[in-house]
């Protein structure tokens, strides 16, 4: 049975100031869930129906159980149809390693703002081994609900850090790491070679990158547009654009990509984001500059 101390923890988790206060988040529905069982963090609870607990009781070793209902689970889901199992896990800390960063390709996000964009970051960045993504104080939370069920899983093996980003990003440049931004009138992603080591900034998704951070960007790029009528089509959401900034990242960049739509990028992004429809122009915000590409 669920207490009612519980449910109350439970439900102010939607909160950061709770999240913190508690240092727990939570994680809703089967294949999150699953995924966490084979992660390292602790599982502080583990809230589920009979059925569930009596199909996986294998894989709940050393894990408290709370059998609930369905009244008990409308209580603390914010799923319209009912998750099977909720879990609550402690908020876990990370080691930074800069010798792992100076060597690798990293994110670096300077005020997104939206949960849901968050977590699709988090598992473009899964997707792509990047490791580790470095946030700002204006960032949404990486353990908000929204942002954890974007993640699908990805919140589980990426690092995130909330940092000072100034002083970051003018550390790594003087060890000779590359800083990358996405801006509107930057070179041309597909025919500049790329570092398969480095920071790419991705900016907020109405501002794009601040003039402070902008400073500090070594080499400026953008993402051109194929839009038959520029005129009245919007940004690319900063989810999209990322996708294609790991992706060219990834590939090493030594060549040439002629300025057309690229079959490898449609596909990408079509597994990463599953909101994404391919009989229109994607039509939201990029975290650039600019309301349309040149």
């Amino acid at each position: 049975m669920l207490s009612k101390h519980l449910t109350n923890v439970i439900q102010n988790l939607e909160k950061k100031k709770f999240r913190e206060k508690y240092n727990l988040f939570k994680i809703e529905g089967e294949k999150l869930v699953g995924e966490l069982l084979h992660s390292p963090l602790k599982i502080h609870s583990l809230i589920a129906f009979p059925s569930w607990l009596e199909q996986n009781k294998k894989a709940l070793s050393n894990v408290n159980i709370i059998e609930a209902d369905e009244r008990e689970m409308h209580g603390i889901s914010n799923f319209q149809s009912l998750p099977e199992v909720i879990a609550l896990a402690e908020i876990p800390v990370h080691i930074y390693r800069k010798e792992e960063v100076l060597d690798s390709l990293s994110l670096v996000l300077n005020g997104i703002q939206d949960p849901g964009n968050l977590g699709t970051i988090l598992r473009v960045a899964d997707w792509f081994g990047i490791g580790n993504i470095f946030c700002d104080a204006d960032c949404a939370g990486v353990y908000n609900p929204k942002c954890v069920q974007a993640s699908m899983g990805a919140i589980f093996r990426v690092k995130t850090f909330y940092t000072d980003l100034p002083v970051l990003l003018n550390e790594l440049k003087q060890e000779g790491l590359p800083v990358f931004g996405t801006f509107l009138d930057g070179k041309n992603i597909y025919t500049t070679a790329l570092s398969t080591r480095g920071l790419i900034v991705m900016g907020n998704e109405g501002k794009g990158i601040s003039a402070e951070i902008e400073a500090l960007t070594g080499q400026k790029l953008t993402i051109p547009s194929f839009a038959r009528n520029s005129e009245s089509t919007e940004s690319l959401n900063v989810g999209v654009a990322t996708v294609l900034f790991c992706r060219n990242s990834k590939e090493g960049c030594n060549q040439q990509f002629k300025i057309k739509r690229n079959e490898k990028d449609f596909y990408v992004i079509m597994h990463l984001l599953p909101g994404f429809r391919s009989d229109g122009p994607i039509t939201d915000q990029s975290g650039c500059s600019r309301r349309d590409f040149q």
